[in-house]
């Protein structure tokens, strides 16, 4: 079987996928030949599907709000039904649990002194507790195929200090480093692998919400002199999810313009 009549078996879900790095995600794997589902919460991600199958990608979306802990218990039934013999999910090979906030006041976070609580809450419960809850979900798919890829999308502020983000994001992206440590060591055996994508400062929504000065301040600070495009994250995680990287797992692969090395 050749690389492109594989991918096509390769199903790949794809977390907060509306827009931004999830949507220059899953155009990179559908370019790849994979069938992807784009699931997000935000309406527009029926419209974002809609524009990779004009591109000749094979998507299909569905709404999930990865923090609902019953929606994504019937996550499974969903990608069913998404193809003739339940094929999204009997296919289902890939995973990248991108899904993710960063709230700003202001256009600046908030600090830990003036932090509610149920911000916190809630930043936890999207970018950490969803992406357990979602790979908890998809593991059964993956592990039955005996090949899979679960891919984390973190961040810098996971890897060291960062002015931007506030400590909840910095908290959750930790979290999901030691979560991701810790399943790959569960499930390498069943020959699904477990990494991580720890992106800097990348031109995207989210970082719109900091002001132009405080951007091209932190620009100017990165060696190659400016911020990441979600296409150079993207080819990150498509290496990660690729056969190539069969004998990387439980690893963080970082793409900040090197203003992070490790």
């Amino acid at each position: 079987m050749d690389d492109a009549s594989l991918a096509a078996t390769r199903v790949a879900l794809v977390t907060g996928a509306a827009r931004g790095l999830g949507l220059a995600i899953a155009r990179r794997l559908g370019q790849l030949g994979h069938p992807v589902v784009l699931a997000d919460q935000q309406d527009e991600v029926q419209a974002s599907a809609q524009q990779l199958r004009a591109e000749g990608i094979a998507a299909q979306a569905l709404r999930l709000d990865v923090a609902d802990a019953d929606a994504v218990t019937a996550l499974p039934a969903q990608l069913a039904a998404l193809g003739p013999q339940g094929r999204c999910w009997d296919r289902l090979a890939i995973l990248v649990n991108n899904a993710g906030i960063s709230p700003k006041t202001d256009g600046r976070k908030r600090l830990v002194s003036e932090m509610p609580l149920a911000e916190w809450q809630r930043v936890l419960a999207v970018n950490l507790t969803g992406a357990f809850l979602v790979t908890q979900a998809c593991l059964p798919a993956l592990c039955a195929r005996g090949w899979g890829r679960v891919v984390m999308v973190t961040s810098q502020a996971a890897r060291t200090r960062t002015p931007v983000p506030g400590a909840h994001y910095a908290a959750s992206k930790s979290g999901l480093t030691g979560l991701a440590r810790v399943l790959a060591g569960e499930v390498a055996a069943q020959g699904v692998t477990v990494n991580c994508v720890a992106p800097g400062r990348i031109a995207s929504a989210m970082t719109q919400a900091v002001d132009p000065a405080t951007n091209a301040a932190l620009a100017g600070l990165i060696p190659v002199g400016r911020l990441g495009r979600p296409e150079e994250v993207a080819a990150a995680v498509a290496f990660l999810a690729s056969d190539g990287a069969s004998y990387l797992t439980g690893a963080t692969l970082d793409v900040n313009g090197g203003n992070f090395m490790a």
